[in-house]
């Protein structure tokens, strides 16, 4: 690492005292690569190593103002205190620094300054002299930290740290621990200068490949929700899944498929997860699941493109890696799961069409679905194995209820057991609601409850394959009638409200509730198994029981008024977020929000990304409530709320669907306003998809329509969006007098962002037509509206811009100027498609000045996150010039 001044803290202990250290010795990879030969980058590294460092020390409970430590020729030497253990150095700290190193890299402002690690770890006697701490400790930790073969893991290794433990250190530490797991560790021999010694090779972010398993790129997911402890008989069924699994994995060399079908309440779940858990050995690379919502009271199931994404936000280390369009996500998907051991369990599905785009194409991964049809597509065109589930029979219900209830309680009262087990039919979710109404009253005899059950009335239609029994709206009635009154007009209510869940505050409102009352009834209604709380704050009902609810709630006058109040709060805690992040957007009228709600309290971007993460599946599913119940005004207004959130997280399929229903309320609504925004919006999710003709109709007719209202924003940013499309067609000509219109449109509404944003993309269009003095005057006014209004992804785009002219202008030092300050505002904002472009552009200005090193590292992280971003042109065109910059190498 160079020749640099010590640095480190001379504590008496070691300055005076001899005797037994932890050692520990880091070093940056590459630290004298050729990129990094100019000093101040070599600085940043230096500065770089000992922000990690200090901070994943004291992560790790180990104190860096008790640490001694000082530069060492290529290496940093850190001395630890006597008194600090040593098993934290391999059970928390590697993870501390990995974190650390990840955080820091990610917020480098230059490729070259990043960094990856080697460590070494050792302990042994030491002392002091003049020339600082010495002894043949030291001197063995210095020689492990030069082993090639830890030099070789990590340049072989994803990762971003290697570390290396002497065979002492393994022997008294590693295989002593009670959290570290030693066979993470590969032996190796070291041989450096005349030191030969055995020594242990760890990588805690890419382990060693194992003759009996592959490496995963990631940990591998486990999103199984837990199995049930009063699971009950299914013997024959849990075998044949098994038998199914192994025959098409060891003969067939096909993707085992198996489908459990059967009536809702008859326990297919139950049983998927029992198998699941039972046999969660036979997948070491992960579990994915997935509850499709099939047959959700909304009517909203769970498109493929959305359960992919879900998929993929498990598998992939950050949603960077995530590519934009629903097809490269869907390839992405079926690569990430290949020849991985894997299940993937697809939970109450309604039909083939959802399903198949879901299955792997690898014999290495099993997947189990339910549903409630039979599975005749999945068995005939992907060889899927049926399994009907009928109900328990009454060995396996009563066995249930002993469970419940206790065995004790049971054989009192065999007759009454015997009563019960009949009303209930062998459905579990009847037998589980009876045993709970049981429970609760355990002075009851069985007996009255089994009387009661005898005299209710059955209530409930048939559902689909093949109906519910009487019997099951009677333990749904009893269970009803058991409520206070207060409890059992929550219950109704919520059998209303859209989407997979609710979360306390939501239900607050469609209660018109205080929240702390909201929160006891909700606690009361969990009690009495109607409803479930699989969060700290968010509750969800079965499909059967929320059934029931709404029957009751379709007879309540106040019902739908609640329903759209809360539609209402949705509307308006979204359109407070929204607000947040695009500050700059043009708003919409929406109303004064209820003053009989509260709106959540909003402290920065990611608070209310977290907000929106989680609500967004119920505002989904509120526009569908809202469509179907024909409130168009509240039908485009959630379309809006949820524009900017759908585009930052990159749900293109539902920024589409969204806008598609929105425009067409807005039709019904006879507003050309709305009308006409509905257009633009929906086209700018078009010209995102590269859906280039549907873009094209729907931006034109939204023109057209802003020309008709007198709305100048609305007819300038119609003229914006279409930029978009001429770009991607490369007819920078069309696209420059489109930016110049926007501007012309812009520059009388008093927007400073709207007119920098025209102002640039004139810029852009002038360079690329060659009018470069034109084009630096554009984006220099652009760069300082952006500023003036604190726009930072505006100022990123144009500083790209900026160095782009100046590239081609020849002023080389200037763009590279220009590119780096646009590249550490782009990684500053995670706006990784600007930072493609902007890196692109780097490598262009590096190879212009024989930089070819350099060029080839910048372009290969833009070829990357092009494919990332299935941007296939912008990917040839990088892969292009990194083919000519190795031609001129070789020549």
């Amino acid at each position: 690492m160079g020749s640099t001044p010590r640095r480190g803290v001379d504590r008496m202990a070691y300055s005076t005292q001899p005797g037994h250290r932890m050692l520990l010795v880091l070093d940056v990879e590459g630290f004298g690569a050729a990129e990094r030969q100019r000093n101040p980058i070599q600085e940043a590294v230096r500065d770089g190593l000992y922000q990690v460092l200090r901070w994943a020390l004291n992560a790790a409970n180990i104190s860096w103002d008790d640490c001694y430590h000082e530069d060492r020729g290529d290496g940093v030497l850190v001395l630890i205190a006597p008194q600090v253990p040593k098993a934290p150095f391999i059970e928390s700290l590697p993870q501390m620094l990995i974190k650390a190193l990840l955080q820091y890299n990610e917020s480098a402002p230059r490729p070259e300054e990043r960094i990856r690690l080697r460590m070494a770890l050792h302990a042994g006697e030491i002392k002091h002299d003049t020339q600082g701490v010495t002894g043949p400790s030291i001197i063995r930790a210095f020689r492990l930290i030069e082993a090639p073969a830890l030099k070789t893991s990590l340049a072989q290794s994803p990762g971003v740290l290697a570390f290396i433990v002497s065979d002492w250190f393994f022997e008294e530490v590693v295989q002593n621990s009670s959290i570290d797991d030693p066979s993470r560790y590969q032996p190796t021999t070291v041989k450096v200068k005349e030191t030969t010694t055995r020594a242990w090779i760890c990588l805690p972010d890419h382990p060693y490949q194992r003759e009996t398993e592959q490496l995963t790129e990631i940990s591998a997911p486990r999103q199984l929700p837990a199995r049930s402890g009063l699971f009950t008989g299914r013997i024959r069924e849990l075998a044949e899944l098994t038998a199914s699994s192994i025959v098409d994995a060891e003969f067939k060399g096909t993707t085992p498929i198996m489908v459990v079908s059967g009536m809702g309440g008859i326990g297919k779940t139950w049983l998927a997860l029992e198998w699941a858990h039972e046999n969660i050995d036979r997948f070491p690379d992960g579990q994915l699941y997935v509850n499709l919502r099939g047959y959700d009271p909304s009517g909203a199931p769970v498109a493929a493109e959305v359960a992919i994404r879900s998929f993929l936000e498990a598998l992939c280390p950050s949603q960077r890696d995530i590519p934009v369009g629903t097809d490269a996500q869907a390839a992405l998907y079926r690569r990430k799961v290949a020849d991985r051991r894997m299940l993937i369990l697809l939970d109450n599905a309604r039909g083939g069409a959802q399903v198949v785009p879901l299955l792997p194409q690898s014999s290495s991964c099993t997947v189990l679905i339910t549903t409630r049809h039979q599975p005749t597509e999945l068995i005939v065109a992907h060889g899927a194995r049926p399994l009907s589930l009928g109900t328990l029979n009454d060995t396996e219900a009563r066995e249930l209820l002993a469970k419940r209830l206790g065995p004790h309680r049971v054989d009192a009262e065999p007759d009454a057991v015997n009563d019960l087990v009949s009303y209930c039919a062998g459905l579990p979710l009847a037998l589980s609601i009876v045993a709970a109404h049981a429970a609760a009253h355990h002075d009851f005899p069985l007996a009255a409850l089994a009387a009661d059950l005898g005299d209710a009335s059955a209530r409930l239609d048939a559902l689909d394959g093949g109906g519910l029994s009487a019997n099951l709206r009677t333990v749904l009635s009893l269970s009803y009638q058991a409520l206070d009154a207060q409890t059992a007009e929550v219950f109704r209510v919520l059998g209303l409200a859209p989407g997979p869940d609710i979360g306390e505050a939501a239900a607050a409102v469609l209660t018109n509730l205080k929240p702390d009352q909201a929160r006891t009834l909700l606690r009361r209604l969990e009690e009495a198994h109607l409803l479930q709380r699989y969060l700290p704050t968010r509750y969800r009902m079965h499909d059967l029981v929320r059934l029931y609810a709404a029957e009751w709630a379709r007879q309540d006058d106040q019902a739908l008024g609640k329903l759209h109040g809360l539609i209402s709060y949705y509307i308006h805690a979204g359109y407070a977020g929204e607000r947040m992040l695009y500050p700059d957007r043009k708003k919409v009228e929406i109303g004064d929000a209820p003053m009989e709600f509260e709106l959540p309290s909003f402290t920065d971007d990611s608070s209310i990304l977290a907000w929106f993460d989680q609500e967004h599946p119920c505002l989904i599913a509120a526009q569908t409530t809202a469509e179907r119940l024909g409130w168009e005004t509240q039908v485009w207004q959630l379309a809006w709320t949820l524009h900017g959130y759908l585009w930052r997280r990159g749900h293109l399929h539902e920024q589409r669907t969204t806008w598609e229903a929105g425009l067409a309320a807005a039709r019904d609504l006879d507003d050309a306003t709305i009308e006409g925004l509905a257009h633009r919006l929906l086209g700018q999710a078009y010209a995102r998809s590269q859906r280039l003709t549907e873009a094209l109709e729907h931006l034109y007719r939204g023109r057209e329509l802003a020309k008709q209202t007198g709305d100048t924003h609305g007819e300038a940013r119609s003229y914006y969006d279409l930029i978009m499309v001429w770009r991607q067609q490369n007819n920078d000509r069309l696209a420059l007098n489109h930016a110049k219109e926007a501007f012309r449109l812009f520059e009388p509404l008093d927007n400073l962002v709207w007119k920098a944003e025209a102002l640039d993309r004139m810029g852009w269009h002038q360079a690329r037509l060659g009018q470069y003095d034109d084009a630096r005057s554009s984006c220099e006014q652009a760069l300082a509206l952006f500023r003036d209004a604190r726009n930072r992804q505006g100022q990123a785009v144009t500083l790209d811009t900026l160095g782009y002219i100046a590239h081609h202008c020849g002023e080389y030092d200037q763009a590279l100027d220009q590119f780096h300050e646009s590249l550490e505002l782009c990684r500053d904002l995670g706006a990784t498609y600007y930072e493609a472009d902007t890196l692109e552009h780097l490598g262009q200005s590096l190879a212009a000045l024989q930089r070819r090193a350099e060029a080839r590292l910048v372009w290969q992280q833009a070829l990357r996150l092009n494919r990332t971003q299935e941007r296939a042109a912008d990917a040839d065109r990088v892969a292009q010039q990194l083919a000519e910059l190795d031609d001129e190498s070789v020549n």
